[in-house]
């Protein structure tokens, strides 16, 4: 790979995961040292970045992170309705055996981390739900539909979802898959398109009721956690 592939991977990773707050500054130069590169790198990392949307021009060189606003958040969530729903229902004709034992392990997953409010677990619940929505792509069949889906799904308002969540808003989250899964061993299509819908038309609701500035507190706490951690330096291997 690389440097500038790296360094491009490095920084995707730290936007998708709250790493910089909205509104930042990333100047080449500083970014160069950070990572131990050049400015080259980085300079053709940042056009990429600002090309998809996740950092906008800055007046000097470098750039600065998109702040999103409610409605572009809605979209993305509006847009996860329709793909996740179509695939729900390829998933609903495809899932074997072993990937609805995988799914519903992972809402058990969920549900115990809930009940037990653990060190961390708040993590927890994240990374099980993440791998939860994956499982129905991977069991989809298509591998367009899955890049597609898994491109939604990295959306920084989408990661940060569970930590602007009540304990009420968890569980019915988890009710919420439980009826996903339901729907799979029915192998129902229309009734797995239209439980992911229901599912995703609530988290739109609840990401309504939360204000900017929880999301703003809540996206710190996930950079001080474990994503943070995963970043990683642009001389590791980079990962998505």
């Amino acid at each position: 790979m690389k440097v500038s592939d790296k360094v491009y991977v490095t920084l995707r990773r730290r936007l998708m995961s709250g790493y910089y707050d909205p509104g930042a500054q990333l100047k080449e130069e500083m970014v160069a040292s950070d990572l131990g590169v050049s400015r080259t790198p980085v300079r053709a990392a940042i056009m990429r970045l600002i090309e998809e949307g996740l950092l906008e021009p800055a007046p000097k060189r470098g750039a600065v992170v998109t702040q999103w606003r409610r409605s572009e958040a809605e979209d993305i969530f509006n847009l996860r309705i329709l793909l996740e729903g179509y695939a729900a229902s390829l998933a609903a004709r495809k899932i074997t055996d072993d990937q609805l034992a995988r799914i519903e392990q992972l809402n058990a997953t969920m549900e115990r981390a809930v009940a037990e409010k653990g060190e961390h677990y708040l993590d927890n619940v994240h990374r099980a739900n993440y791998e939860f929505h994956h499982g129905i792509f991977d069991a989809c069949g298509s591998a367009h539909l899955r890049m597609f889906c898994s491109g939604l799904l990295d959306f920084p308002m989408v990661i940060g979802g569970f930590y602007l969540y009540s304990d009420e808003d968890m569980a019915e989250s988890i009710r919420q898959h439980r009826e996903i899964i339901a729907s799979l061993r029915a192998r129902n299509p229309e009734w797995a398109r239209a439980a992911v819908g229901c599912h995703l038309a609530a988290a739109i609701e609840r990401f309504r009721r939360s204000s900017p500035a929880e999301a703003v507190t809540n996206a710190d706490r996930i950079s001080s956690g474990a994503h943070r951690d995963d970043a990683g330096d642009a001389s590791a291997n980079g990962r998505p």
